[in-house]
């Protein structure tokens, strides 16, 4: 990276904050892009002729600010601009990314038979010691990862197994003639337990916006249960 000598150590303006603009204003004019991996602390420490801690302010903050993204190992980039996803649960995730130009991709985390807790014993009309399909999958915006959804379904969908669930899940249920009804939504900030973390890229204990779908169909059929985990720095909802 070029020796940059707009800082000025004289100014009433913290040397990090300087740094931040001057790097917030390199991607405003595409000079850095999202996807783009920022040069290391010491390049940066060189080219701004500050210390390691005043880099790291002004990194922490352009975070904060959503701005730039760090992966564990691999370093710090240029975050892409955050999706705007409708939180309007008939519309699907897949769905509501594409009405924003936005590129939907699922990496299927987990199929599995599990024992049902005790409200989807409640909502699904089932008996404790009967299995139920349980998929978790990891859902990424511009391949970001922004949400992991983890389902458990009622009778009846063991037909799922058979399916791409790397592919839109309503697509799928629209194939199989089943059509979602109102569901019931409840939101709740949480706290990214170890695997979250791993699979979102974020620090263990990071909040994280959790929102809890029970479905029906069109007739008032309990079908299933949906908890999906946003991380909100990479999103921002509208109603």
């Amino acid at each position: 990276m070029e020796k940059n000598n707009n800082i000025n150590p004289d100014s009433m303006i913290p040397m990090y904050k300087q740094i931040v603009n001057l790097l917030n204003e390199k991607i405003e004019k595409g000079e850095l892009k999202p996807g783009d991996k920022l040069p290391s602390e010491a390049e940066l420490m060189q080219a701004y002729s500050v210390s390691r801690i005043t880099i790291r302010s002004a990194i922490s903050e352009l975070e904060e600010d959503g701005l730039v993204i760090r992966s564990r190992g691999k370093g710090t980039f240029i975050a892409s601009k955050k999706a705007m996803y409708s939180a309007d649960d008939t519309v699907g995730f897949t769905h509501s990314c594409q009405q924003e130009g936005k590129q939907a991709t699922t990496k299927v985390v987990d199929v599995s038979w599990i024992y049902p807790t005790m409200s989807d014993t409640q909502y699904l009309d089932i008996e404790e010691d009967t299995t139920i399909l349980c998929t978790k999958r990891l859902r990424f915006v511009d391949d970001v990862p922004t949400m992991i959804e983890t389902n458990h379904y009622g009778k009846g969908f063991s037909f799922l197994e058979g399916e791409d669930l790397n592919q839109s899940l309503y697509d799928i249920l629209q194939k199989h003639k089943i059509t979602l009804g109102k569901s019931i939504r409840t939101l709740e900030v949480v706290y990214a337990n170890a695997q979250e973390a791993s699979l979102l890229n974020i620090k263990k204990g990071e909040a994280l916006l959790l929102f809890t779908d029970k479905h029906q169909d069109e007739k008032g059929k309990p079908l299933f249960v949906s908890k999906q985990v946003y991380c909100t720095e990479r999103l921002k909802f509208y109603l």
